[in-house]
């Protein structure tokens, strides 16, 4: 796992949709003329972060694309595809912000999917007591593995917040790596940088983005 993700390109997208138009969400069309673009630079991977039930809607292209999947899911919410309450979206539509169940979540994993953990609850980990994040990492991580019967070697840090406490204690949790975005410390496997598109990039500015000139 380690080895690829450091090979390939990981992007990292939430929601997936044609009609709403939140920082969160993109147009499924235009996460396909993305990838379709970075992968004539190198391999891609596609990473979705918070289980949105409607990132579903990319992913037999994405598969026909021979681009690998990963979703990163916050466990109390696949108990029942719940919608996605955290409070910066309290406002958003219930039907934009469902999430997928445990029986869905077992439906992409026989198709390939890998599934990783987004913690229960979707906290700022920073801001949480040692136990408190403890919590949040082994319990995600379990439940995953008891629903798919899967290991869960992989996590990926909500809000994009980590420092040296948090991702000791993903190290600690038995995770084997964990993902942050691009501004992520180099050479550790628990702050593996991804990029983070959405949709202000267009397929060449997502390529642009993707170049060291573009970074600067």
């Amino acid at each position: 796992m380690t080895s690829r993700a450091r090979r390939s390109l990981v992007l990292c997208y939430h929601a997936v949709s044609p009609t709403w138009e939140h920082r969160l969400s993109i147009h499924p069309d235009l996460v396909l003329g993305q990838v379709r673009a970075l992968c004539r630079l190198r391999k891609v991977r596609a990473s979705f972060d918070d289980g949105f039930r409607s990132a579903a809607a990319v992913f037999p292209e994405l598969q026909r694309l021979g681009v690998p999947i990963e979703l990163f899911v916050s466990t109390g919410y696949a108990r029942n595809g719940a919608p996605f309450r955290i409070p910066e979206l309290a406002p958003d539509d219930p039907a934009q912000l469902a999430t997928m169940t445990w029986d869905e979540l077992r439906g992409h994993a026989d198709r390939g999917v890998e599934i990783g953990s987004h913690t229960v609850s979707h906290p700022h980990l920073s801001t949480l007591s040692d136990d408190e994040v403890r919590r949040e990492l082994c319990d995600s991580k379990e439940e995953i593995e008891a629903e798919l019967g899967l290991p869960c070697p992989d996590f990926a840090y909500p809000y994009r917040e980590h420092d040296q406490r948090v991702r000791g204690a993903v190290r600690a949790a038995g995770y084997e790596q964990a993902y942050a975005l691009q501004d992520a410390p180099r050479n550790d496997r628990f702050a593996l940088r991804r990029l983070d598109r959405d949709r202000r990039h267009t397929p060449l500015r997502a390529v642009l983005r993707a170049t060291p000139l573009g970074r600067l």
